[in-house]
């Protein structure tokens, strides 16, 4: 692996400078190899990105099953270095899907769970980026401690962080709220690489391609590793109550991989309505998505509502 000269950072293809120091990169990372351009078969209905294979002619999205249009990057399309394996197979995650819609609130229909139609149950391994950093974090914020006659006082201060396992969606074919719901759930320790074979039983999958380029990737993680740190310096702010936390970061050393997660990607009809669930592909307790809602009793609760209102209404001009 090529590392920074000046800071020993270590450096991907295709940068030309350092992401730490931004001192410029030797000749022979940036463009060793060449740019990798690649066309994406892109569905117009939900946004995932699949690789494109003209042998295949898929004209269709495999999760949602709507027409689909290619697209040609003008940057890099990055490629997945790790996986994580499924450990959750094709029936568990159609009756953790079952379960979930037996599941739903008062307001779902009653009959939900039997009525739906499952139309695809599709393994997806969705990208992320996944980071490691240490950086020397600087925070501002307004806590109670020596407010005296205020209610706030400022305080500052200055503490070294480690950053470790920092997962940062890159998919199209999952949205950023689900991706959300999905990481604390994953066990990275049994991460592989993207190219060892299957083992018996595992479950095949989708390699989503990732969907920023590398010039939009650094803002992403940057923007992750701010987020962490305004949580890890809290212990460090004085008193018992705080507000108004603010961090800079700088950042003095920092590894970044792809990886590739696995989740179940379901798409099922009720009553002519398409809906879509996800399943976790570790943790099949782990569902959701959207489901239908039975209007009539929605009405019957704003009913109810407007009773109880206008009997309280009545009785104030009563008295």
């Amino acid at each position: 692996m090529t590392t920074c000269t000046r800071c020993a950072t270590a450096l991907e293809d295709g940068d030309l400078r350092c992401a730490i120091c931004a001192f410029p990169a030797p000749a022979a990372v940036w463009v060793s190899g060449g740019p990798v351009h690649a066309q994406v078969l892109r569905c117009g209905e939900c946004g995932a990105a699949v690789a494109f294979s003209a042998e295949a002619q898929a004209p269709r999205c495999g999760f949602c099953g709507h027409a689909m249009t290619i697209e040609q990057p003008v940057d890099p399309v990055e490629a997945a270095q790790l996986r994580l394996p499924f450990a959750v197979d094709r029936a568990t995650a159609e009756a953790a899907l079952r379960g979930w819609l037996a599941r739903r609130n008062w307001f779902a229909p009653p009959a939900l769970s039997s009525e739906a139609v499952l139309e695809s149950l599709t393994p997806l391994s969705w990208a992320a980026w996944l980071v490691n950093a240490e950086a020397r974090v600087t925070w501002t914020a307004d806590s109670d401690a020596g407010a005296l006659r205020s209610a706030w006082a400022p305080h500052a201060g200055e503490v070294s962080l480690g950053f470790h396992n920092i997962i940062v969606p890159a998919s199209r074919g999952l949205r950023e709220a689900e991706c959300r719901l999905l990481i604390p759930y994953y066990e990275l320790g049994r991460v592989v690489g993207i190219d060892r074979a299957l083992g018996a039983g595992e479950v095949g999958s989708t390699i989503e391609s990732f969907d920023a380029q590398r010039s939009a990737a650094r803002r992403y993680v940057q923007d992750a590793i701010e987020a962490t740190a305004k949580v890890r310096v809290q212990p460090q702010i004085p008193g018992q109550r705080y507000r108004n936390v603010h961090v800079a970061c700088l950042l003095e050393r920092q590894t970044t991989d792809r990886i590739a997660l696995p989740a179940w990607v379901l798409a099922y009809r009720y009553r002519g309505a398409p809906y879509r669930a996800i399943v976790h592909g570790q943790r099949a307790e782990v569902v959701f998505g959207k489901s239908p809602i039975d209007w009539t009793k929605v009405g019957k609760l704003v009913a109810l509502l407007a009773l109880i209102s206008a009997i309280i209404a009545l009785a104030v001009l009563l008295r």
